[in-house]
């Protein structure tokens, strides 16, 4: 049984993912956030806590085969870095943002960049995993929707990033895909975005 902790256990694509792990694997889920023990599911462990603080973090890592954070933050990423090599776990796949290379190709990028500015590419988790000597997969996700379509293009780091849109049904596939070793994204940094919005100046809802 493969263990997974869920870090940012009350965002939005946990509420996708978490069905998707129970319905798909055979893992047991340990939930984790500040208010992690009111969330309404049904899995095994919750616990409150600061991500942000070693001392909260430790407990709830140890024993876990792979860790899921829910956002992307370079200095709390940092300390999850930490417990994760205090208790030996050494998987993890981040959810993360695009165009922290400049890698957003056009159409889609004059639009992006007005809307995100220039700060997007600072300060990311991705800057501190590179550095370890972690298993991570860093998802650079598009602009996120709620919706039932799963597919997804996955695009390896070096290359353009030309989707406009995807949704968090098919991000959390891509992670169970990991999961399951559908596929193995090991030490990756990733584009995420839905087959057919490449040609998008935006995402459909704006």
């Amino acid at each position: 049984m493969t263990k997974i902790l869920i870090i940012g256990a009350g965002g939005q694509i946990p509420h996708f993912l978490i069905p998707l792990l129970q319905k798909q694997t055979d893992s047991e889920i340990t939930l984790f956030g500040r208010n992690a023990t009111k969330l309404n599911y049904d899995v095994a462990r919750k616990i409150s806590g600061d991500a942000g603080n070693l001392a909260d973090l430790i407990p709830a890592m140890e024993n876990q085969d792979i860790i899921y954070m829910n956002f992307d933050n370079k200095q709390i990423t940092e300390v999850v870095i930490q417990g994760m090599q205090k208790t030996g776990v050494r998987r993890i796949i981040q959810a993360g943002v695009l165009s922290v290379y400049g890698e957003v190709g056009e159409p889609f990028a004059t639009w992006n960049t007005r809307m995100l500015g220039g700060e997007v590419a600072r300060n990311r988790g991705i800057e501190a995993l590179e550095t370890s000597n972690l298993d991570y997969t860093y998802m650079r996700m598009t602009w996120l929707y709620n919706g039932t379509q799963s597919d997804y293009v996955a695009s390896p780091k070096g290359e353009p990033f030309l989707g406009a849109q995807i949704s968090r049904q098919a991000i959390s596939q891509f992670v169970v895909d990991n999961i399951i070793g559908k596929r193995n994204d090991l030490r990756a940094s990733i584009g995420l975005w839905e087959p057919g919005s490449e040609n998008k100046a935006k995402p459909d809802w704006y």
